[in-house]
């Protein structure tokens, strides 16, 4: 997905919004604003340029400028201790219904864990009212629902690859996770970034929420928002190779992936909270849309 004019305002903001993040102090705001916005001005046709890659470039300045190598490691942290709690709810609610129903649920429990995102554009969360932004989201289902076909592929699977958003959001997938390997006789390889970059999961969130316990827990060998693949490991490159579907989490993948899935030549699962104008647009629903939408099937 390439960016929109919205996108550039949208990472001068992020910029901005990161900055305060990493520190208080007013004079080095104004420099990573102004410093933004120089390299922004000198970086040719922005249209031609992922939002990804905008905001991981965003991301990357700030701590340049900062030194503050995880401006949100205190929200990622309090993030996980509040999903954990939620989560243990959202699991008895699972064990109750049959099977069919049981999938539906963990799979709109892992799409809600998307809201978790404190940089996009107009969108504002509070981790404060997670529980109930979570209960609202949960009622309002699924507005592209592509479940059937994600069972049928898990069925004909033996390896799935897990790409992994946002701190929080992975005690949700943690969830969908369970659900998926006490049905499916599949081996799920669970992706998180190799370092810092906004809210996302690395390997310490991952543990921290006992991912381990239910995959096998793998780095991407990169520290960029979504996939970048002239960044990955050898090793990462290995799993997405042999991988027989891929679950892409949140807008960052989505964002990046819709790049490369034609060269990808596998089942791709986008599994998301459209928060954005610019990703609802690509997807053709309203802003806060539930989506599981497969590709490549």
């Amino acid at each position: 997905m390439k960016s929109r004019l919205l996108c550039i305002p949208c990472t001068l903001r992020a910029a901005y919004d990161i900055a305060t993040k990493a520190t208080d102090d007013e004079e080095i705001h104004k420099r990573v604003i102004y410093e933004t916005l120089n390299w922004l001005s000198n970086s040719g046709d922005l249209l031609n340029i992922s939002p990804t890659s905008l905001h991981t470039q965003a991301f990357k300045l700030v701590q340049k400028i900062t030194g503050n190598n995880d401006p949100f490691a205190n929200l990622k942290r309090e993030s996980n201790k509040i999903a954990m709690r939620l989560t243990l709810l959202l699991e008895n609610e699972i064990e109750k219904k049959p099977f069919y129903d049981a999938f539906r649920l963990a799979i709109l429990g892992a799409t809600c864990g998307n809201s978790i995102d404190f940089e996009v554009e107009d969108y504002q969360f509070s981790i404060e009212k997670l529980e109930k932004s979570l209960m609202e989201c949960i009622r309002s289902g699924l507005v592209l629902d592509d479940t059937h076909k994600l069972m049928d592929i898990f069925s004909k699977s033996s390896s799935i690859l897990y790409l992994l958003d946002n701190a929080g959001e992975i005690a949700f997938d943690k969830i969908f996770i369970k659900v998926i390997t006490k049905t499916y006789p599949v081996k799920v390889f669970a992706a998180v970034k190799s370092g810092p970059i906004m809210n996302d999961a690395t390997l310490y969130d991952a543990l921290q929420v006992g991912l381990n316990e239910v995959a096998e827990v793998i780095t991407t060998g990169s520290s960029s928002i979504g996939l970048n693949l002239d960044e990955c490991s050898e090793e990462f490159m290995e799993y997405l190779k042999k991988a027989d579907v891929i679950i892409a989490k949140g807008q960052g993948y989505y964002e990046s992936l819709t790049e490369i899935e034609h060269i990808l030549s596998k089942p791709i699962a986008y599994i998301l909270r459209a928060k954005c104008s610019v990703v609802a647009k690509s997807l053709n629903v309203n802003r806060g849309a539930n989506i599981v939408k497969v590709v490549n099937y």
